[in-house]
């Protein structure tokens, strides 16, 4: 016997024995026996429908603090008459009587502290109506779900389950189903174009109209510059005619002449600087009527209705395209399972491109120790006469040790806060196949997942079921059975995973225009 068979049984033998005291140590914490309140305490009476899992002692608790506890139980009629003591210092109200049902009073409600069926009584004390006193009813009672309640509905899901998997093997059986998906994956590939070939030309626009905008505010800049060298002129001729004003009538008779020369070589530069006010603004009325009739690029962009409708939609496409990148979310993915009758790693990478919470793509790199399986089948003539047969073939079954890639499209529904039904369908490990997925609880917190692919490899098809839980915000625990349909191929695997949102891939895919 070589080491490797010897420590592998040792291996899981410690781990059952291991695995057998914690669940000792968990029942025997849980249900120990709480500690009973010294202060006095007053009687109280319940009718409950069933006491399954309740004795004598059995505790009281509000808020989840011990309050009391479970005195006797008696049969009066077809209910069960319990007697509660409860500590005095709490204050209990009968409720206000509305068509036979209290409201708003103390609530006796069954509850099951653990797993393996530990019950106890949850009290809540009301809010309205009389003070109850002792030795009075509690009226309203709440009864626990049964485990056989639990069952059926679970039960009632796995034919749920068994209906959805027969329609999807009706839907997606044969020829006509692989034309389906190729020609599903062929729509995706066009759709990536058409979203690329959007991009390219919608940047080529934003870029023209970028430039328009520039050449616009050079003209205006230009226009302005000319404006303000003019009234520069014309302020400075101003100042200067008021200075010889002042010059001619502060001068004496003797020097009138004189002064009416300077007046006359004054009013010739007014008006060499009217004619050059009227100069400056023939050029911008001239200007006006060219942007008016639409002339040059600043006329374009102001009477052209389709440039502003252009930019307006390139404006909301923008929009689009941003808000569908910012809700789209990239799940990363990495797994790693133990089959235990091979004894071998599978490990797994993904990646999942979700826009919604109702669709994704996934994408997953595989590096499975079973390989890849192909079969060859060749008809060989023999060269002797043969009256037997003269023809015989020969099969090869090939299996090579290569990385798998899975390529899916999946949706979703939400039926429920704590039920999402969803399925999947494309490459799955280098075949194609489909499957479904079941998340229960909050945020999928636990997710039962099957998965029907490569029908050539064996006799039948290879069907996998497999369940996780997920025990903290990224990470997740596994466990199912592969290759259930084929005996002599069926293993049973544990493993455990983490999934979380990568921001960081979001953006290396939109830059890279691989967004979908």
């Amino acid at each position: 016997m070589s080491l490797n068979e010897f420590f592998t049984p040792l291996k899981v033998g410690v781990l059952v024995i291991a695995g057998v005291a914690a669940a000792i140590s968990m029942m025997t914490v849980l249900s120990d026996d709480f500690r009973l309140s010294d202060t006095e305490q007053d009687t109280y009476y319940a009718y409950l429908d069933d006491v399954t899992g309740l004795a004598t002692r059995s505790r009281i608790n509000m808020a989840g603090i011990p309050v009391g506890s479970l005195e006797s139980i008696e049969l009066v009629g077809e209910q069960a008459r319990v007697e509660l003591a409860i500590d005095s210092d709490l204050t209990l109200y009968e409720g206000i009587e509305d068509g036979g049902v209290y409201v708003n009073g103390a609530t006796i409600a069954k509850r099951q502290a653990t797993l393996i069926g530990d019950f106890y009584l949850k009290l809540t004390p009301g809010e309205q109506g009389r003070v109850l006193e002792d030795g009075d009813t509690i009226h309203n009672v709440v009864e626990a779900v049964q485990p056989e309640e639990m069952f059926d509905q679970l039960h009632q899901i796995t034919t749920d389950i068994q209906e959805v998997t027969e329609s999807l093997a009706a839907v997606f059986g044969g020829e006509e189903a692989q034309d389906v998906i190729q020609q599903m994956v062929t729509d995706v590939q066009t759709m990536l174009q058409t979203l690329t070939r959007f991009v390219d030309v919608n940047t080529v626009q934003i870029e023209r109209l970028v430039a328009d905008a520039t050449d616009i505010s050079d003209e205006m800049s230009n226009l302005t510059s000319a404006g303000a060298e003019s009234l520069d002129t014309i302020l400075r001729d101003t100042e200067a005619i008021v200075e010889e004003v002042r010059f001619i009538i502060g001068q004496s008779t003797t020097d009138v002449q004189a002064g009416l020369g300077t007046l006359q070589g004054t009013l010739a530069r007014l008006q060499r600087t009217l004619d050059s006010f009227n100069y400056s603004l023939q050029n911008v009325q001239d200007i006006t009527e060219k942007v008016n009739e639409g002339e040059g690029t600043v006329g374009e962009l102001i009477n052209n209705p389709n440039i502003a409708y252009r930019t307006e939609q390139i404006l909301d496409d923008s929009g689009d395209f941003l808000n569908r990148v910012m809700s789209l979310q990239t799940i990363l993915e990495l797994r790693t399972e133990y089959h235990m009758s091979n004894r071998q790693l599978k490990n797994v990478f993904g990646l999942r491109l979700q826009p919604s919470d109702d669709k994704y793509y996934m994408v997953e790199f595989i590096d499975d120790f079973r390989g890849t399986t192909s079969v060859e089948t060749e008809r060989i003539s023999t060269t002797e006469s043969s009256a037997d047969d003269p023809l015989y073939q020969e099969t090869r079954t090939t299996t090579t040790d290569e990385f798998k890639f899975s390529l899916l499209l999946g949706r979703s529904l939400q039926i429920s806060d704590w039920l999402r039904v969803g399925g999947r369908a494309g490459i799955l490990e280098s075949s194609g196949g489909f499957g479904a997925e079941l998340g229960f609880l909050e945020g999928q917190q636990l997710r039962v997942h099957t998965d029907l692919f490569d029908f050539t490899a064996a006799q039948n098809p290879r069907l996998r079921s497999y369940g996780t839980y997920k025990f903290l915000q990224f990470a997740y625990l596994s466990a199912g059975i592969d290759d259930v349909i084929n005996p002599d191929r069926r293993d049973y695997f544990i493993g455990a995973g983490i999934r979380f949102n990568d921001e960081d891939i979001k953006a290396l895919l939109t830059t890279t225009g691989g967004v979908p």
